[in-house]
């Protein structure tokens, strides 16, 4: 999923050649403490955080106190990709561009969270099965068989490696927990748990 669902489009611009004072009033109008810098051109300059300039004249520009961050992700990248930047940068925000520089949204963990929430499928009702499998080729694959050969719909499924294994969750649009339980236990496949989940 690319990461332009969730890009947060209303958010505080400024120029290289505006002053302190200026960057400080549209922080205030956005109730955050950071600006997108753009150069005369429109095209992405720099974020000026507010912690940079906590101590600056109102009247010193912009441009000294402009940072280029180390990551910023195009508007095609994918939400993991993005999720993996924020981690290694531990910045507030992840500025967004299209292919021509210019900014078009920003990210922050509150967005890449909120897309992770949906990517598992966890704002919608249906049954979560955690299973334990070997990690080789056929494994999954054959628990998704079964859940697709008995009309059940896969909402998300998710993986995680763990002393060379997989523990997986498997989200299906079936709201009877026992149901699984039994088909599951048909084609002895153990699981972890099953638990119903309302979604919001």
């Amino acid at each position: 999923m690319n990461v332009k669902k969730w890009v947060i489009s209303h958010f505080p611009t400024i120029r290289k050649s505006q002053t302190v004072g200026e960057a400080l009033r549209k922080m205030r109008e956005y109730a955050c403490d950071y600006c997108i810098v753009l150069d005369e051109n429109d095209k992405f300059e720099g974020v000026l955080y507010k912690s940079s300039i906590r101590e600056s004249e109102l009247d010193a520009l912009v441009d000294e106190y402009v940072t280029f961050p180390d990551f910023y992700v195009v508007e095609d990248s994918n939400v993991e990709e993005a999720a993996l930047m924020l981690i290694e940068n531990r910045d507030q925000i992840l500025p967004v561009v299209n292919n021509n520089a210019e900014v078009i949204g920003v990210l922050t963990v509150q967005e890449v969270l909120e897309a992770f929430t949906e990517l598992s499928a966890m704002d919608e009702p249906g049954t979560r099965i955690i299973l334990e499998l070997p990690d080789k080729p056929g494994e999954l694959k054959r628990v998704i068989d079964v859940l697709a050969n008995n009309k059940m719909n896969i909402l998300s499924i998710l993986t995680l490696k763990d002393d060379g294994k997989r523990q997986v969750s498997i989200k299906v649009q079936c709201e009877d927990p026992e149901t699984i339980a039994n088909l599951l236990e048909i084609y002895e496949i153990n699981y972890i748990s099953i638990i119903e989940e309302e979604g919001f």
